[in-house]
């Protein structure tokens, strides 16, 4: 057999590839489903499946958009299943009863405001519809409205609709943020 030739030639481009397209499809699957647990077993069962079938695909050049399609769909479909598990992170707050991370004491102000607004906008994310999240965050990753509605399954008309009303649901759920802003 040449040199070059056999399984494992095909797998270092392979491994590079995953390598390379790793942190950013986990970092795309826990903002979706917010659940680390649940985002790793999604992106694990995602490369599995689309490395099976890696020969039909150029994995360099389409790759990257295939995966986080399937991506973007196993959470669609996991969380149309079943509950999101609650991170267990999270504690009662004393006022309300609403979960949240716990604060450190000694915080300086300009964190504790920081982290109230991370918060915040975790919470307004949270409340959006899966596929209005799916849509927001692919578009603020820099996929074009084509790349997401071919993602969801939906027109690139639909797909600007679904940015467009999750962009004022956010507003909404961030206006008293807002208001203290000097602009």
């Amino acid at each position: 057999m040449a040199q070059g030739d056999g399984p494992l030639a095909f797998q270092e481009p392979v491994d590079d590839w995953v390598r390379e397209t790793l942190p950013h499809a986990l970092a795309f699957a826990i903002s979706q489903c917010r659940n680390r647990d649940m985002a790793e077993d999604i992106v694990h069962d995602c490369y599995c499946r689309l490395l099976q079938k890696a020969g039909e695909y150029d994995l360099p050049r389409d790759g990257k958009k295939i995966l986080i399609r399937a991506i973007a769909n196993a959470v669609i479909d996991r969380l149309g299943r079943e509950r999101v598990m609650l991170s267990l992170d999270l504690v009662p707050s004393a006022d309300d009863g609403a979960l949240r991370r716990p604060q450190k004491d000694g915080q300086p102000v300009e964190q504790a405001m920081a982290q109230e607004l991370n918060d915040a906008i975790e919470d307004g994310l949270g409340k959006l519809p899966t596929v209005q999240r799916t849509a927001l965050q692919m578009k603020s990753l820099g996929h074009s409205l084509d790349e997401i509605a071919l993602t969801l399954k939906i027109s690139s008309s639909n797909a600007g609709v679904l940015i467009f009303r999750a962009r004022q649901a956010m507003a909404r759920f961030l206006e008293a943020y807002r208001e203290g802003d000097d602009r």
